[in-house]
C-alpha cells in the first residue's frame, strides 16, 4: 500500500511571548511552545488515520502541518512521493483540504452555500456545486442560496465537508474534530457521510478526536499524541484491545462502559510545553516510570502491528 503522506521528525515550535530590543539588551532569550516535537508517522493511500490525545496535545497543528497552513520548523514532509517545500507547497495545496471544528467559525457568513462551496475553485462552477452538494446530502435549489446562519449544525458540518471536496484533484483531507459540536445522533450521520464519501472518491483521511469510540469507529489505523509528540501509532484494533503505552492504555481506562462504573483517567497534570519534561515527557504521570525514563527520551520502535515510544518495550 503505497503512502500519501510520510513525516519523519518534524517539528513546529512557537515563540511564547515576543522578544523586544530590552529584552535582547538583558540577555533574555525565547522562549518556544513546543506544539509538534520530532513526529513520525505514515498515513496510507484510501485509509482513516485516527489522531487521539488530550487538548493541548499538538494535534491540531500537526494536522495544519500537513496541509500546508503551518510551516514546519525543521523535518522531512512526503506528500505523495514527493518532499513539501516551497516550490511544491502549491501542487499540494491543490490535493489537500481541512474541515475544522467549528464549522460556523471556519465559513464567510456574508457568502451564499453555493459561494462558500465555489471558494477553492476560484470560480463560480454551478455544475461542480451542484455535484459536491448531492454528494453531502444537501439540495442546491434548497440550500444553494442560503448563508450559513441559515442553517442547521448539520447542514452547516455538510457545507464545510462539501468546500473540502470540491476541488476534484482533492486527496487527502485533514477533518479536525469535525463532529464534537454535534449532538449525537447528528454525529452518527455525519461520520456515515464522512465513511461514504471517502469510499466514493477515493480519498485518504486524518481524522483528528478526543473521542475515542468515534476514532475507533471510523479509523483503519490510530496515532495516539502526548504533548507534542507521538507516543503510539498503528492497527486499530491492536492497540484499542492491547495497548502498549502507559498513556494509551490510561485513555482506553477512561472510556465508559455499561458494566463500569468508575473511570481511571491519566493522573497528574498535562505537562508544559514551554518546559516540557526530561526524558519521557508522560513520566511524571506514568504508574510504570524508571530511572532510564526521567534521563532518556524514548525512540519509536516496531512492537508488532504498532510502533511505540516507551522504554518498557525498549530495553
Amino acid at each position: 500500500m503505497s503512502e500519501v503522506i510520510s513525516v519523519e521528525n518534524i517539528r513546529k515550535y512557537y515563540m511564547a511571548y515576543k522578544i523586544g530590543i530590552l529584552d535582547r539588551l538583558a540577555g533574555r532569550k525565547p522562549v518556544y511552545v513546543r506544539a509538534v516535537d520530532d513526529v513520525t508517522l505514515d498515513i496510507n493511500s484510501g485509509e482513516t488515520m485516527g489522531l487521539i490525545g488530550e487538548s493541548g496535545s499538538g494535534k491540531t497543528t500537526l494536522g495544519k502541518l500537513l496541509v500546508t497552513l503551518e510551516e514546519p520548523d525543521s523535518g522531512k514532509y512526503i506528500f505523495m512521493g514527493r518532499e513539501v517545500n516551497r516550490s511544491s507547497i502549491s501542487w499540494v495545496r491543490d490535493n489537500v483540504a481541512m474541515i475544522f471544528q467549528n464549522p460556523y467559525s471556519s465559513l464567510n457568513p456574508r457568502l451564499t452555500v453555493k459561494e462558500i462551496i465555489s471558494e477553492p475553485l476560484g470560480h463560480m462552477d454551478e455544475k461542480r456545486v451542484i455535484e459536491v452538494m448531492e454528494l453531502v446530502g444537501l439540495n442546491y435549489k434548497e440550500h444553494g442560496g442560503k448563508r450559513p446562519r441559515e442553517l442547521s449544525g448539520g447542514q452547516v458540518q455538510r457545507v464545510a465537508v462539501a468546500r473540502a471536496i470540491a476541488k476534484k484533484n482533492a486527496k487527502f483531507i485533514v477533518l479536525d474534530e469535525p463532529t464534537s459540536a454535534l449532538d449525537a445522533s447528528l454525529q452518527a450521520q455525519v461520520l456515515n457521510l464522512l465513511i461514504d464519501i471517502k469510499r466514493k472518491l477515493g480519498l485518504t483521511y486524518l481524522f483528528i478526536t478526543h473521542n475515542i469510540a468515534v476514532a475507533y469507529y471510523i479509523s483503519d489505523r490510530v496515532a495516539i499524541m502526548y504533548a507534542g509528540k507521538v507516543v503510539e501509532y498503528g492497527d486499530k484494533e491492536e492497540i484499542f484491545r492491547n495497548p502498549a503505552h502507559p498513556y494509551t492504555q490510561s485513555l482506553m481506562a477512561s472510556i465508559p462502559t455499561m458494566n463500569k462504573k468508575e473511570l481511571q483517567p491519566p493522573t497528574g497534570e498535562v505537562p508544559s510545553l514551554i518546559n516540557p519534561p526530561s526524558g519521557c515527557r508522560f513520566h511524571p504521570r506514568c504508574p510504570f516510570a524508571m530511572d532510564i525514563c526521567k534521563q532518556k527520551e524514548p525512540p519509536l520502535v516496531q512492537y508488532g502491528k504498532r510502533k511505540v515510544a516507551c522504554w518498557l518495550h525498549n530495553q
